[in-house]
């Protein structure tokens, strides 16, 4: 399942670097929605999802969206599941959010607005 999701950011990534959609602020970072909730309707009115623009440059995270966000960055344990290693809110004032330069490496990003969890890959 974590190869498919992998390959699935990966696409999104190509195409989107393709279309020549990237904001500034450095590359953008797909995401994907993974929570799905009971009534598709609740909490976001009659219309479809929104994927939340988030862009990265380095261990900067750009949030192009002003509305709250929690972030969670997480990583693979040794027994095949996922640890926390930073977790953030950012207030809709906020546009940009700085990561510990001591991470390294290939991490889980979940963007969490309201009862909504987006994921993706994130590349450090």
């Amino acid at each position: 399942m974590k190869k498919i999701f992998f390959m699935l950011c990966l696409s999104l990534a190509t195409f989107n670097a393709f279309a020549g959609q990237l904001k500034p602020g450095g590359d953008e970072l797909p995401l994907i929605y993974v929570d799905p909730i009971t009534d598709p309707f609740d909490d976001h009115g009659r219309g479809s999802i929104e994927i939340p623009n988030v862009t990265h440059d380095g261990y900067t995270l750009y949030f192009w969206d002003a509305v709250e966000f929690s972030v969670n960055i997480k990583e693979e344990d040794g027994n095949g599941g996922e640890q926390v290693v930073f977790t953030t809110v950012v207030p809709a004032s906020q546009t940009t959010v700085n990561l510990p330069t001591t991470l390294s490496g290939t991490y889980t990003i979940e963007v969490i607005r309201g009862n909504q969890t987006f994921a993706g890959v994130l590349e450090l």
